[in-house]
């Protein structure tokens, strides 16, 4: 699988994961997946604390790891939480105001 490479997902995951630098989007899926599959075995409540965190559906999550016909759960896990960062990038992107339209009084 070759992902599209996008590094404002990279940035907003180094702020949640320990993740170092990648140059591809594969780079990043291959190591999100092993740091899902890490955290399945040893850290499960860290798991969820970053599913949580990214606010991936828990319903779509169930839903894929019973129809994974022998998919690695960690890929599963790193496909939904790159997906799901994407979406909130775009909505942030797509609704961020420009500083200069908000009056000088109004800024915190």
């Amino acid at each position: 699988m070759d992902m599209q490479y996008d590094s404002d997902i990279a940035a907003w995951l180094r702020e949640t994961t320990p993740l170092p630098m990648v140059q591809t989007g594969e780079e990043l899926l291959v190591w999100l997946t092993g740091y899902c599959n890490i955290l399945l075995k040893d850290d499960f409540p860290g798991l969820i604390q970053l599913l949580y965190r990214v606010d991936v559906s828990e319903q779509k999550l169930r839903y894929l790891l019973k129809e994974s016909g022998g998919t690695e759960p960690g890929r599963l896990m790193a496909l939904l939480i790159l997906e799901r960062v994407e979406q909130i990038i775009l909505s942030r992107k797509r609704y961020r105001m420009p500083d200069r339209d908000i009056p000088e009084n109004e800024k915190w």
